[in-house]
């Protein structure tokens, strides 16, 4: 890489990380970079409706196939890669088997425990492929909320017994480390930016809550621009109106993430800019019990919410 090079991959990472001025670390990093010592990445879908997958594609700068090619090295993705059928088995096995060399597995979507045949990958359960996986790769990387905590698939009441990859593997006494990177669907920047600082740079600090604290540090609500207006008890009563919207059924307060100032689509929209409430999509208990409420219409006419 010459120094042409060098400086435009500093700006578009400067982009990315959404700073001025790149980490000392990073920077260092930068000057070593060698695609061919990149790990593989497995990508692995289970129960899960490829949301995350569309969104990873989003990504502006980088570019999503400078991301797929240089950085992460996607060995496999069933929605994305050329390779199918008998091919595409063999390839995941190579690398399971540990045959292939390093690799960092990432899942989209939870894992059916209670009833195997509901997500099966050729001839053997997804949850096979998760478990031998266990043994040989780097690391896991959880990919948005049904991944991390079961998200929608394993909502209450549910046939199929879905969990997460780490209580998967908790249940299992597999202990491998897992990244949880929340979101439904999660925002391209946390995968990606998660994967490059793995690959390039170490381990990133991760929260109590098993996720890269550069994005999951802080509550959504404290970051609000409407915060001012939750101060001063001014809630909006209909979607479209100005003011606070925890009375339509905002979760920020619950809800740890940067959207406020990451920002989706390109930096162009987030839920709250739209005047749509947060549904707590990146919260560890989203959509998990019946009665948990996307929208309230209003505190008086709901009971209260459990969110122990």
């Amino acid at each position: 890489m010459d120094r042409r090079e060098f400086l435009k991959l500093g700006a578009m990472l400067s982009a990315a990380f959404g700073i001025l001025n790149l980490p000392k670390p990073v920077i260092a990093a930068l000057k070593k970079l060698d695609p061919k010592t990149i790990p593989k990445l497995i990508y692995l879908q289970g129960q899960s409706c490829s949301g995350c997958s569309v969104s990873l594609l989003q990504s502006g700068s980088p570019s999503p196939l400078t991301l797929i090619t240089n950085y992460s090295q996607l060995a496999f993705h069933s929605d994305l890669s050329a390779v199918s059928g008998k091919k595409a088995l063999d390839l995941i096995e190579k690398y399971i088997s540990g045959k292939a060399g390093d690799y960092f597995l990432a899942v989209e979507g939870a894992i059916p425990e209670k009833m195997p045949e509901a997500c099966i990958i050729g001839d053997k359960a997804f949850g096979q492929y998760i478990e031998a996986a266990a043994a040989t790769m780097s690391g896991a990387i959880a990919v948005g909320t049904c991944a991390s905590d079961g998200g929608i698939p394993a909502a209450e009441g549910n046939l199929t017994g879905a969990v997460s990859l780490r209580e998967y593997y908790k249940k299992r006494s597999i202990n491998k480390l897992v990244i949880n990177l929340r979101g439904c669907s999660v925002h391209p920047d946390w995968v990606w930016q998660t994967i490059i600082n793995m690959v390039k740079v170490g381990m990133p600090t991760l929260t109590d809550q098993g996720s890269p604290a550069l994005f999951y540090s802080r509550k959504i609500h404290e970051q609000c621009p409407r915060y001012h207006d939750f101060q001063q008890e001014i809630f909006a009563c209909k979607l479209g109106e100005a003011g606070c919207l925890f009375k339509l059924g905002c979760v920020g307060p619950d809800t740890a993430a940067d959207c406020p100032n990451r920002w989706w689509n390109l930096s162009q929209n987030w839920c709250v800019a739209a005047n749509a409430p947060c549904i707590g999509c990146a919260w560890p208990n989203f959509a998990r019990k019946k009665d948990f409420p996307f929208y309230r219409i209003s505190e008086q006419k709901n009971r209260p919410i459990n969110r122990s």
